[in-house]
């Protein structure tokens, strides 16, 4: 069975950099993958003086479980240098969310934020 995530990809360390890697890399381990257009979105809940960030959405295709899938997607910001006190600091080289799974709302309170929105209309349009 194919399983459909709605996920969220965000960075503000090198940002496009790691934007640019992480989809590709998504896109190689997903094939079917969708990703909407990177926006720049100011932080939420970080210090004063965080950098802006450079957000996506993406739907991901796949035959992983919820808990493997988001095994992996911790496994991949890790790779990307997060660090648990990236929040602390401001400087999150990437941050990846589950939103949905398989049309179930994981993060009620993403879905409403403007990026997100747009950024599945856009995926929805393929």
């Amino acid at each position: 069975m194919t399983n459909k995530a709605i996920i969220s990809i965000g960075s503000n360390k090198d940002r496009t950099n790691n934007i640019n890697s992480v989809t590709q890399l998504l896109q190689s381990s997903y094939p079917g993958s969708r990703f909407s257009t990177p926006e720049i979105t100011e932080p939420i809940d970080l210090p004063e003086g965080t950098k802006p960030f450079l957000n996506l959405v993406a739907m991901i295709p796949t035959g992983e479980s919820c808990e493997d899938f988001c095994s992996r997607l911790k496994a991949i910001e890790k790779d990307f240098g997060r660090d648990p006190d990236d929040d602390e600091e401001g400087i999150i080289p990437l941050d990846i969310d589950l939103i949905e799974w398989n049309d179930e709302v994981i993060k009620p309170h993403d879905l409403v934020r403007p990026y997100v929105v747009a950024g599945m209309e856009e995926i929805d349009e393929f």
